[in-house]
């Protein structure tokens, strides 16, 4: 991921410095680079050896002085540079991903009863990661840079129960009007977790290929016609790789998480956009996908300025005219019809208090934890809550939680969150653990 802002067009190259060879990458940013990286560098592993690197018919390469310091080529102000989601790979440093296949290695440990006990008794002898631990890595690997078929919401137990959640959501998803159909069921392990999938879609074309491709794969009834364009701008837009048959907004990064989770687009995390257009427009979506160490990007940004990565996340109406996005403070500016993943619907704010969206692994915690009522419970880390009020539903507020983070800035918003699901036995403390 360190070297994936070096695969613009070799022609827009230029060369700059950079003061640390190892930078702490955010989020998304962190664990993307892309495919062509893969064939330049080995396994993600970064040294400060020479590195060279070729794209296209380049000779210019990328090297290591006798200080560390690494001199990378990176992309010109006016170089684009547009992806599917399958195009982005995960990437790990050698050590990292043996270390992740050594874990892999243990839990297939000759199917033993109690595999960990035994690599203990072993003392982690011959544990290496074997070439079937590595395939199921990669095989991991590969599923991290979709988004999941599946919809967690957590039934907060305190006022509400799994049959009444299953009945709402299922009555909300109906006055949707959908082009998809869901299946909403509780989860067969978890008691307190409804699941919500995707099913087909009443569409001609089919949502599981957009992740393929980097634009739209139909043309738009509001195609842009070339008379619109400048020859100038024309042959700038087709050279740059942007569609022709759609007009283009391109969101932050975290907006693009969320839209891949079912989301609509809010006018706040628009951040550029194509001039011209207008509301009940057919209109694709990228989000943008930047090194954190990048510079930002300008909040209303025409397209024809925009320079940098994004990828591609499906299509969307646009619920207003282009001006909107960037004068309103609130309000959803582009309802999705279309995304590169699994269908998934919007449910931003439905049944608050009696449900909450969260992920799978952090909904496992707490039943992991199996708190019982009358315990006393130390939450060293709350902030954002999601556990913590979990733990608080499956005690039915019968026992105390102390749940502590140092900012309080977030203590304030927690404490609300709180409130807001009834967890009236937390206790919240703004302390450094």
């Amino acid at each position: 991921s360190y070297l994936a802002h070096c695969l613009a067009p070799a022609s827009h190259f230029r060369s700059i410095k950079t003061q640390s060879p190892h930078p702490l990458l955010d989020s998304l940013s962190c664990i993307i680079c892309f495919r062509e990286l893969l064939s330049f560098v080995d396994r993600g592993r970064l040294s400060c050896d020479i590195i060279k690197m070729q794209a296209g018919n380049s000779d210019e390469s990328s090297s290591a002085d006798a200080t560390g310091n690494i001199t990378f080529l990176t992309p010109t102000a006016d170089a684009v540079k547009i992806l599917s989601l399958n195009d982005l790979v995960i990437s790990l440093t050698e050590d990292v991903y043996e270390y992740l296949a050594k874990q892999y290695a243990i839990l297939d440990d000759g199917h033993a009863e109690n595999p960990l006990k035994r690599h203990r008794q072993n003392n982690g002898r011959n544990c290496q990661g074997t070439l079937k631990s590595k395939t199921h890595l990669d095989k991991m690997m590969g599923y991290l840079k979709y988004p999941p078929a599946d919809t967690c919401c957590r039934v907060n137990l305190i006022s509400s129960s799994v049959d009444e959640v299953v009945a709402e959501l299922t009555n909300h998803l109906k006055e949707q009007n959908s082009n998809y159909s869901y299946s909403i069921k509780q989860h067969e392990k978890i008691e307190d977790l409804v699941v919500i999938r995707g099913g087909s879609s009443q569409s001609s074309t089919g949502m599981d290929e957009l992740y393929l491709f980097n634009s739209p794969q139909k043309v738009s009834s509001t195609r842009i016609e070339e008379n619109e364009l400048q020859l100038s701008a024309l042959k700038k837009r087709r050279g740059r790789g942007w569609p022709m048959t759609h007009r283009v907004v391109v969101v932050d990064r975290f907006c693009g998480e969320a839209v891949l989770r079912g989301a609509n687009i809010f006018v706040k995390g628009i951040i550029c956009a194509d001039a011209g257009i207008w509301k009940g427009e057919e209109i694709a979506v990228y989000a943008d996908i930047r090194l954190s160490k990048s510079k930002s990007l300008t909040r209303g940004l025409l397209l024809e300025n925009y320079s940098g990565r994004c990828v591609f996340l499906g299509i969307g109406i646009s619920c207003c005219k282009r001006s909107e996005y960037f004068s309103q403070s609130t309000g959803i500016g582009v309802r999705m019809t279309q995304t590169a993943g699994p269908p998934q619907p919007p449910l931003n704010g439905v049944l608050g208090g009696k449900m909450m969206l969260q992920n799978l692994p952090s909904i496992v915690v707490g039943k992991a934890l199996d708190p019982q009522k009358g315990d006393a419970i130390l939450d060293m880390c709350c902030a954002p809550g999601g556990k913590t009020s979990h733990l608080a539903s499956l005690m039915n507020n019968d026992g105390f939680i102390i749940a502590c983070d140092k900012s309080r800035k977030k203590m304030i918003s927690v404490r609300d969150f709180f409130q807001s699901m009834g967890a009236t036995c937390i206790i919240p403390l703004a302390l450094d653990s």
